[in-house]
């Protein structure tokens, strides 16, 4: 019974595969800190808050490393490879990519709002993970 909190604390973590060391760091806000934390959006967040309702936990994943940024990259790939996804924004300037991705789960149905950005130039890679109910036609933007 002790483990199965830690089981499915452990599935909602995406980017756990994402190697660390120096130049990397990680966060996560659980459930019971964003309870807390209800009702304060960020500058960028204004725009998104109708599309992400009742938010569970937020992961965080940045890497400044030149020795790590193609390992990272690689695993991000196969991370996507391994999930249920649809890409909603692709955009790339330079050597600058982002992109947006919606995560589903085995019924279809959207469970987190995966955001990715990378730049070659300062070998610098930016995850973030935002889980909860995703409302895709919410996005700013969209049409269906």
């Amino acid at each position: 019974m002790l483990i199965i909190p830690i089981l499915s604390c452990a599935q909602t973590r995406l980017l756990n595969s994402l190697p660390t060391g120096d130049g990397v760091s990680k966060a996560y806000i659980g459930p019971a800190m964003m309870s807390m934390a209800k009702g304060m959006v960020g500058d960028y967040g204004a725009e998104f808050k109708d599309m992400v309702k009742d938010i569970k936990s937020v992961e965080v994943y940045s890497c400044e490393s030149k020795k790590l940024f193609d390992t990272v990259a690689d695993k991000f790939s196969k991370l996507l490879e391994s999930l249920n996804t649809e890409e909603l924004v692709y955009s790339e300037e330079d050597c600058e990519v982002s992109q947006i991705y919606i995560v589903s789960d085995n019924n279809n149905e959207p469970t987190a709002m995966l955001i990715y950005n990378s730049d070659k130039d300062f070998d610098e890679i930016n995850i973030v993970v935002i889980h909860g109910k995703i409302i895709k036609g919410a996005l700013p933007g969209a049409t269906d």
